[in-house]
């Protein structure tokens, strides 16, 4: 089923890597065969660049990542930002303030790491999603106090609030849709992740393929979460992966496996290796 797919943006957890937050043999394969073929396969994830699994960065042809739910597009190889739709300080700083009281941690993204406060990355079982602990850390660097480490910066990726109570969130997060300045998504269950107005995994996606002059029809991505959504609405073929919740699966074009089942290597043997 051939329909020119030249670029492809895959989200990771949920996506690519399974509930062991590997990447299988068959999917690296697909993927590996598929930039043979002249597909460009990228990652579009929420992480920063730095908590990107090395085995994906170093299949040779992978040349972009779409990291930070879209803020930032960057190139592999050279590290430099070809694309970049970020927050202000002012934005990040009115954010922290609006929720403050409801939150148990608040953390940005700064060029392409991570920042959350020591103390917080000590006790880091007690807020971080199931099974992602150790990603936290690896994903994050320790800051002594985090609003003067914004008070530091003049632009960020994004800025990302952790949350132990579901009520809190709820508040937090109408609270901030109200403000109308962030693009509001969820990619866990007990967080809210905050980008620019407009911004996501979609945006990046598609300025990248103006940039490589190919057109949205050509490109193609697969996600499973919130934070996907704008990304499988925007792309030329949205595929959700078979665990996705049922309103994201109701907005792709197909759906494919799930993550324990090869759904990504599935999409792109039905899409791209026909």
């Amino acid at each position: 089923m051939s329909k020119d797919i030249r670029l492809v943006g895959l989200d990771l957890d949920g996506t690519v890597l399974n509930q062991r937050h590997e990447i299988t043999q068959r999917t690296k394969e697909a993927i590996g065969q598929a930039i043979a073929r002249g597909c460009l396969v990228i990652p579009a994830t929420g992480r920063p660049l730095r908590g990107i699994p090395k085995e994906f960065l170093e299949i040779p042809g992978v040349d972009y990542a779409v990291t930070a739910n879209g803020a930032t597009v960057i190139d592999v190889k050279s590290k430099q930002v070809v694309l970049k739709y970020w927050l202000t300080r002012a934005q990040v700083k009115q954010a922290f303030e609006s929720a403050k009281g409801l939150y148990r941690v608040f953390d940005v993204f700064v060029g392409g790491s991570g920042y959350s406060e020591q103390r917080n990355l000590e006790k880091v079982e007690e807020w971080a999603p199931k099974g992602m602990a150790g990603y936290m850390k690896q994903s994050r660097k320790a800051v002594k106090d985090i609003y003067a480490f914004i008070e530091q910066q003049e632009e960020f990726e994004k800025c990302t609030m952790f949350f132990t109570e579901e009520s809190k969130r709820k508040e937090a997060r109408r609270i901030l849709e109200e403000l109308d300045l962030f693009e509001v998504v969820s990619s866990a269950e007990n967080n809210l992740e905050l980008s620019a107005k407009s911004a996501h995994k979609g945006t990046a996606l598609l300025g990248l393929a103006k940039m490589l002059n190919l057109q949205d029809e050509q490109v193609m991505a697969c996600g499973d979460s919130e934070n996907d959504r704008e990304m499988l609405k925007s792309v030329g073929l949205g595929v959700a992966m078979g665990n996705a919740s049922d309103s994201i699966k109701e907005l792709a074009d197909w759906v494919t496996d799930t993550n324990e089942q090869d759904g990504v290597a599935k999409a792109l043997e039905k899409f791209v290796l026909c």
